[in-house]
């Protein structure tokens, strides 16, 4: 068995359109870099979709797999993103696992320009562990693409990792605030306070990146194992990027590695409310001291009746005052 250089997995659930959109522009980026085309295999999972998403991409691969290894494999039950690109890291073979939502179109280079960060930031395990060399790439595990809105304006990502103090100032707005806003870490920036996309385009570390689009070492898959598939949707690239930070390897986003990102295409925004409270609590569970746990479901709960009042008295928005109230539930 050959290894490939790169392994891209790329998880469809009732997507057919974005997923055929992501899977050309994969396929165009790739047969403008002939030696990396030849090295690269692309991995298909679809979830049980109940659209054309099957019969679309199969007739994509019969028409453009040519010059690319395409597979696909079709669950027949919808497994969730966390195992359903597990199955597809399982039969990867490649020195690099990248993973890429359906609802994405990757830029022109982008994949060259995450392999070539990884390259140029060898492991080195006798400085990873040092307190003196946490702010060096020498135990790099998992880069991140640089995440653009449909726009072209950029779209933030990730955060801090963790904690109950980020998770209070993500909850009560605080890392919202002007000033003082972008000095307070918070577990899922906004960029509203934030300044995240960085003027001399070197890779920059962050607690945690989004899955979106995910490149990761071989390595580091051999080291921890692979994402945990106790979390269904939402929250499982944060708990693989804490876990990574236990055992010393870093997390960085490439700002010169570009991809769109449309954003919650496959599911709704209460789905992605109740998915983020319920990682949030899994989380805490499985990582944090048992005593923190009565403070993390004091914030939430708090933070839930702050975001209640402000969609559903002053901004009128019912869906989210919906997801919130059912969000609330979780916690009883």
């Amino acid at each position: 068995m050959n290894q490939k250089t790169l392994s891209i997995i790329i998880v469809s659930f009732n997507t057919a359109n974005l997923t055929l959109q992501a899977i050309n522009a994969v396929i165009d980026d790739l047969l403008l870099n002939s030696s990396l085309l030849e090295k690269t295999e692309l991995i298909i999972i679809d979830n049980n979709s109940k659209d054309d998403s099957v019969k679309m991409i199969k007739d994509l691969i019969s028409n453009r797999s040519s010059k690319l290894n395409i597979s696909l494999t079709v669950n027949k039950k919808n497994l969730g993103f966390a195992q359903a690109n597990n199955l597809g890291i399982s039969k990867s073979q490649g020195k690099y696992i990248f993973l890429l939502n359906s609802d994405t179109i990757i830029q022109t280079g982008a994949l060259e320009q995450l392999i070539k960060t990884f390259e140029q930031h060898p492991l080195d395990g006798t400085t990873s562990s040092l307190s003196s060399h946490k702010n060096s790439l020498d135990h790099l595990g998992i880069l991140s693409a640089s995440l653009l809105n449909s726009d072209g304006s950029p779209q933030p990502q990730g955060g801090s990792l963790p904690a109950l103090f980020p998770l209070f100032n993500q909850m009560f707005f605080l890392d919202d605030l002007p000033v003082i806003g972008k000095w307070l870490p918070t577990l899922q920036e906004t960029g509203k306070a934030k300044k995240t996309i960085l003027s001399n385009n070197k890779p920059y570390q962050k607690g945690w990146v989004a899955g979106t689009a995910m490149m990761l070492r071989k390595e580091l898959i051999e080291d921890i194992g692979a994402l945990d598939e106790n979390i269904f949707m939402y929250g499982e690239d944060v708990e693989y990027c804490m876990r990574a930070k236990h055992h010393h390897w870093d997390i960085a986003i490439d700002p010169t590695a570009k991809v769109v990102h449309f954003g919650s295409a496959s599911s709704s925004s209460e789905t992605a409310i109740l998915g983020e409270i319920q990682s949030y609590l899994y989380i805490w569970a499985k990582h944090k001291p048992h005593w923190q746990r009565k403070f993390l479901k004091a914030i939430l709960y708090s933070g839930i009746l702050l975001r209640i009042f402000l969609f559903g008295v002053i901004l009128n928005n019912k869906k989210l005052t919906q997801g919130y109230q059912k969000a609330i539930s979780l916690l009883n």
